[in-house]
């Protein structure tokens, strides 16, 4: 529920994940995802209201690095818009 938080921890992922559509979505609400995962490369599949802004959606981890995904919610297209992948090196 994006009313309620700003940020998504995932933390010591140790299955394959779907990233589903977060809740109440707001023109311009920023909402950053950050996953990690328990040691061992795990597979990311994002829900369709992901839409990739000049990025590439991460589809796996990296063992034992943190990602970040920075998204904003834009109302017209009824899409969050992720703007910004980072990867820790």
């Amino acid at each position: 529920d994006t009313d309620l938080y700003d940020q998504y921890n995932v933390t010591a992922l140790a299955v394959g994940m779907t990233i589903n559509a977060p809740t109440n979505g707001s023109d311009g609400k920023k909402l950053i995802i950050r996953i990690k995962d328990s040691g061992s490369a795990q597979s990311l599949t994002w829900n369709a209201i992901f839409r990739a802004i000049g990025v590439t959606l991460p589809t796996t981890t990296t063992a034992n690095k943190t990602i970040y995904v920075g998204c904003i919610y834009n109302n017209a297209d009824s899409k969050w818009d992720v703007i910004a992948v980072a990867e820790e090196a």
